[in-house]
């Protein structure tokens, strides 16, 4: 096989899996502003970063295996690592369920929604290339602290951009003339 069928065919084969991907159904769509808000309501999860980094510590492990528990510290890793890719993909639905807000607030008022629709892809690109890289540093046992704050950081950023361009959009409609308060 020469070289260039050969790359043809893998860029073939990329093209189909992006379009796979482009065309799957979407998770969870939100339909109003009142979705919008329940979920700018609800208590995030990269408020428990701390306790999650702390479990994946190696000191305890570290000390079960000094103290002849090596059965005990295997299990232990293995247990705070499932916990931690778990609080991992609820961090990740909790970003996309974000972005969806963006989106929706973005159709509501587009004059008060600092996000446009690529700055949303190249959010969600970088969050999810940080959350593969986390995924691998987690399966292959190396410390995870870095990836963790950089994702948590981007959804807190995310959170605080929703929250601003919200508190605009009530501001706006408290003050606009057809309004029925003064």
């Amino acid at each position: 096989m020469t070289t260039s069928l050969f790359l043809f065919s893998l860029i073939a084969v990329v093209l189909v899996l992006l379009l796979a991907w482009a065309i799957r159904p979407a998770k969870r769509q939100l339909v109003s502003v009142d979705d919008v808000l329940d979920a700018l309501s609800e208590r995030r999860h990269y408020a428990r970063l701390p306790q999650i980094l702390q479990s994946l510590r190696p000191e305890d492990p570290d000390y079960l295996h000094s103290r002849g528990q090596d059965q005990l510290a295997v299990r232990l890793r293995r247990e705070r690592k499932r916990i931690a890719l778990r609080y991992l993909n609820d961090l990740s639905d909790e970003y996309h369920l974000l972005l969806e807000a963006s989106r929706i607030l973005a159709r509501v008022a587009p004059e008060v929604s600092a996000m446009d629709e690529f700055a949303r892809l190249r959010s969600n690109l970088r969050f999810t290339l940080y959350c593969r890289y986390l995924r691998w540093r987690l399966w292959l046992g190396l410390q995870p602290w870095d990836a963790f704050g950089i994702l948590s950081d981007m959804e807190g950023e995310m959170t605080l951009q929703l929250e601003m361009a919200s508190s605009r959009l009530g501001e706006q409609a408290a003050v606009s003339p057809g309004s029925r308060y003064p």
